[in-house]
Formats: structure tokens, sequence, C-alpha cells
């Protein structure tokens, strides 16, 4: 079996709304009014998805495992029924000061994923909204799309070149149509 192209989303601030003190429970989860209709449109792309999220709330004592948990099978289950083929949704649950590896902008989520999935990463899309997102994928030679919802609008470090920076994920999903049709397969 051939490695794949994947589409990696981050959560907060791509896909449902960015909450500054973090989502802590199940009612402060809220898609954006185009998240719908966007990753219905990506999944008419094809493209596989794996959700990539730090979720430091859990690390800090704000939330659960079991929280963070019960927003994941909501999320899983409306992605799929917005025909969104769902490799996995992964998460860190550290706390920023931890050391660990799977904390954005460290790459472990990305790159157990890729293991686990047989992903191609240098042909495969990171979307997100915050600069360890971009620098997460830029250490595994992938695309990067930076939306401007979430914490999109900060600047990114010198020398951080991104692929795209557009206004949203419907805007994300425009863009990865032209890219996936151009970029080589693996």
């Amino acid at each position: 079996m051939s490695a794949k192209q994947v589409a990696f989303l981050d959560r907060d601030g791509v896909i449902n709304e960015f909450v500054l003190e973090a989502i802590r429970d199940p009612d402060q989860f809220r898609y954006y009014d185009f998240t719908a209709e966007a990753l219905a449109r990506l999944g008419r792309l094809g493209l596989p998805v794996v959700v990539v999220t730090n979720q430091s709330a859990i690390g800090r004592g704000w939330t659960t495992e079991e929280i963070v948990q019960q927003i994941h099978q909501r999320l899983l289950k409306d992605m799929n029924s917005w025909g969104v083929q769902v490799l996995a949704i992964k998460h860190c649950p550290h706390h920023p000061e931890d050391g660990c590896r799977c904390r954005k902008p460290d790459t472990g989520m990305l790159e157990e994923a890729a293991e686990e999935f047989e992903i191609d990463l240098t042909s495969s899309v990171m979307v997100g909204d915050s600069v360890v997102d971009m620098q997460a994928a830029d250490k595994l030679g992938m695309t990067k799309v930076r939306v401007k919802t979430g914490r999109g609008e900060s600047p990114l470090p010198d020398g951080l070149q991104i692929d795209a920076h557009v206004a949203d994920l419907s805007e994300a999903v425009d863009w990865m149509e032209s890219w996936s049709s151009t970029s080589p397969s693996p």
C-alpha cells in the first residue's frame, strides 16, 4: 500500500470557534457558520482528514479527558455526517511546560498519524490558525495553509513561510481544491 495524501486540520479556531481560556465544556464547542458546508466540500474532494489539536486545558486542570472525548465524539459524528473521511482525531492533553513530543509546534501527533495510517507528510497539507500549527507542518515539509479565524492574524516568526493565508476554513477548502489537483500524489 502506498502512502497517502491527507488534510491535517487544527480544531479550535479552524473547525470551531476559538475560546481564549479554552473550551472546558461541550456547550462551549460551537461550529462556525461555514463549517458544515466547508467540511462537506472537503469530503467531496476525497482527501482524508486527521484533526490534530493541543488541549492543554486537560493538563491545566480546566477540563477533563472525558469532556474532550465527548466533544471529539460529537465532532467525529458530525464530520462523518458531512461526508468527511476522518482517519483520527488526535489531541495533546499536556501542559505547555510538560516537555512532551506531541504538543504542537512539536510533531508527535502528526508523525504518529503518519505511521499509523501510512500518510505521506510531504504531500499532505496542514490547515491551522496558530503559529504553532504552521511551525509543526514546516518541520515536516508539509504544505501550510493558515486561516485568519481564531489566532490566525498574529505575526509569523521571521523565516517561517506559508503557502496560503486565507479568511477561514471555507477559503482553505477553495485553496485545497486547486492544490489537490496540482500536487503530486505519493
